[in-house]
C-alpha cells in the first residue's frame, strides 16, 4: 500500500477506508456509511498502516480523518473473533484485540504532523477515542460523543487511554452513564477543538488546512511534538525544553 506520495486527487481504497492525497494533505474517510462507519479488526490495522506510511513523507503536512455519510463513526464491530482466531488467555487478548486498537492511537502520536478530524453525526466507543485523541477536531454543532462499551460487558480504558487530555469527571460521565454528550459539551472538556454550523465545515477545514498549508515542517512537527511531550513536564524543564528546542530548530541554515 503506497499512499504517501500520490499525485492530487489520486483516490485510493482500502479496506474500509479511501485515501486521497491533495497538495500536502493526505485525507483518510472511513467509507461504511451503511454500518455506520463502524471499524473491523483489519481495518484498525489497516489505518494504522496508512498513518505509518504518510508519516514518512517530509512533505506532509498534515492528515485529515473523516467519516462518509451522516456519521463520524459508531466506533468498532462488536463480538467477531480477531483473524488470527479467539484468544484463549490474556496474552492473546492483548495480542490480537488490544495491541490493534491501542497500534491505532500510538500511530496518531508517533505522527510528525497533525491529525484532524472533521466529525459529523455521532462519535461513539471507538470513534469518540479518534476524535479526542486526534490533534485537531472540528465538529458540528449536532455532532454528539459518548462511551459505549459498558453495556457490551467491556471497560473503555483503551479509549481513556485516548481520551487522557479530557476533564476526568466529564469522562466518568460518559463512561457510566453511556449518554450521548453534544458538542458544546465535547468543546467544553476538550474532547474537540471548535464548533461549526453544518453548513460552514467544509470551508472551515479548508481554510484551517490553507494556512497549515504556509507553514514550514518542521516547526509543525516542533510544536506537535512539544504539546504532547513538553506540557506534561515541571514548569522549569518544561522551560529549558522550551528554549532550547527553539535554539535548535533556529539554527537550521
Amino acid at each position: 500500500m503506497t499512499i504517501a506520495r500520490k499525485a492530487k486527487g489520486s483516490i485510493q481504497m482500502t479496506e474500509g477506508f479511501k485515501t486521497e492525497r491533495n497538495g500536502t494533505f493526505l485525507h483518510i474517510t472511513i467509507d461504511r456509511p451503511n454500518e455506520g462507519n463502524r471499524v473491523t479488526d483489519p481495518m484498525l490495522d489497516g489505518l494504522a498502516a496508512i498513518v505509518d506510511e504518510a508519516s514518512s513523507d517530509s512533505e506532509l503536512k498534515g492528515i485529515v480523518l473523516r467519516g462518509a455519510g451522516a456519521d463520524f463513526c459508531h466506533g468498532r464491530v462488536q463480538g467477531t473473533p480477531p483473524p488470527e482466531g479467539k484468544p484463549n488467555n490474556a496474552f492473546e487478548i492483548h495480542e490480537r484485540v488490544m495491541s490493534r486498537i491501542l497500534g491505532v492511537y500510538a500511530a496518531f502520536r508517533r505522527c510528525p504532523v497533525p491529525i484532524i478530524a472533521v466529525v459529523q453525526g455521532k462519535a461513539l466507543g471507538f470513534g469518540c477515542a479518534l476524535v479526542g485523541g486526534a490533534d485537531i477536531s472540528i465538529a458540528c454543532r449536532g455532532a454528539t460523543f459518548a462511551l459505549t462499551e459498558m453495556p457490551h460487558g467491556t471497560a473503555p480504558t483503551l479509549a481513556l487511554s485516548a481520551l487522557s487530555h479530557v476533564a476526568p469527571k466529564t469522562l466518568m460521565d460518559m463512561v457510566l452513564t453511556v449518554e450521548e454528550h453534544d458538542a458544546e459539551h465535547a468543546l467544553a472538556s476538550g474532547i474537540v477543538s471548535r464548533l461549526v454550523d453544518d453548513s460552514d465545515l467544509e470551508v472551515t477545514v479548508g481554510r484551517v488546512l490553507e494556512t497549515l498549508s504556509t507553514f514550514d515542517r518542521t516547526n509543525i512537527s516542533t510544536c506537535k511534538r512539544f504539546i504532547q511531550r513538553g506540557l506534561t513536564l515541571d514548569p522549569d524543564t518544561m522551560s529549558d525544553l522550551a528554549g532550547y528546542t527553539l535554539a535548535t530548530v533556529r539554527s537550521r541554515s
